[in-house]
């Protein structure tokens, strides 16, 4: 429903306005615009005319067009896991029977704690055991009325900051080090950080782990949760990048939606190097000049529009 009422913002646009207009050169060169054309050889250029409220309406946003950086990433996949420091094995001090528990899996503690009462197959004396930090219970191996001996009763685990352990395999490593910027997909949310340390894996093992802490400050994230990652190994600078989603194919060719004051003109550009967010510009678009970023698709469709009306 969205789309529909963005096309009849644009309708009455072309209504009340130009519409999407050809404007034929004169002799001298000038376009409807007093200059000179310069990007085409074409005797009419396509535009349309958008007042500036209904482009605010319509979500019709430009930017103007500059140097960037484009980067060469390594996609990786892994899992969360709590960092080995924030870890506490607790198992019972003297064997015995457990006669109360106090903490169940998830539940959060402080150091300090009671988990559980146990009474002391020894002394017949209770005692209670306690939580040594602060964290998560992830584990609870007992139940009341079971004995506890040498085995660990709970686990209870910091979970923020939680690691990433990236899988590298030996195709990547050499372009993998630490202090590099990683972007880590968790499914529903983005997380930036940077590679820490590589870890070695035994002998057998196809890979080596990179891992990078991720903050989680409000506990959305849970160890043992896969995630994906984008590690970037180059960062090159361009002199003239524009974001991808500003692209419309139109007439066969790649095009940009270039502004001036409340024209929008479909302009065709030469593409090179991306990075999959950015793509440098090699021709058809001057750096300061104004391309549509946001809802072009909205232009696209008025121009095919008026272009069928035309056929007809």
């Amino acid at each position: 429903m969205k789309v529909v009422y963005y096309l009849l913002i644009l309708a009455s646009v072309y209504v009340l306005t130009v519409g999407p207009t050809h404007a034929a050169e004169d002799d001298h060169g000038e376009n409807a615009h007093g200059g000179v054309n310069e990007a085409h050889e074409e005797s009419e250029s396509t535009y349309v005319e958008i007042s500036a409220d209904v482009a605010e309406q319509a979500g019709i946003r430009s930017k103007a067009a500059g140097a960037g950086i484009l980067e060469r990433t390594i996609t990786s996949y892994g899992r969360l896991v709590p960092n080995p420091d924030g870890i506490a094995l607790i198992r019972a001090r003297f064997p015995g029977q457990v006669m109360k528990i106090n903490a169940s899996l998830g539940d959060s503690v402080k150091a300090g704690n009671p988990l559980a009462t146990i009474e002391s197959n020894d002394s017949l004396q209770p005692y209670t055991l306690r939580a040594p930090l602060a964290g998560t219970v992830i584990q609870r191996n007992i139940n009341v009325g079971e004995l506890a001996g040498q085995q660990t009763l709970f686990t209870i685990a910091k979970l923020d900051p939680l690691w990433v352990e990236l899988k590298i395999f030996p195709g990547q490593r050499r372009e993998i080090a630490p202090g590099q910027l990683v972007r880590i997909d968790a499914g529903d949310a983005q997380y930036d950080s940077r590679i820490d340390h590589i870890v070695p894996q035994n002998s057998d093992s196809p890979y080596v782990i990179a891992r990078a802490e991720i903050a989680n400050a409000e506990d959305l994230l849970s160890p043992g949760r896969l995630v994906s990652a984008s590690i970037v190994v180059e960062r090159i600078e361009v002199p003239l990048v524009i974001e991808n989603r500003a692209l419309q194919l139109l007439d066969e060719s790649q095009v940009v939606f270039v502004q001036e004051g409340n024209s929008f003109e479909p302009r065709p550009v030469e593409l090179g190097r991306t990075d999959g967010q950015f793509t440098e510009i090699l021709s058809g678009l001057k750096p300061g000049e104004r391309y549509v970023v946001e809802n072009s698709y909205l232009i696209k469709a008025d121009i095919e529009k008026s272009s069928v009306s035309d056929d007809d």
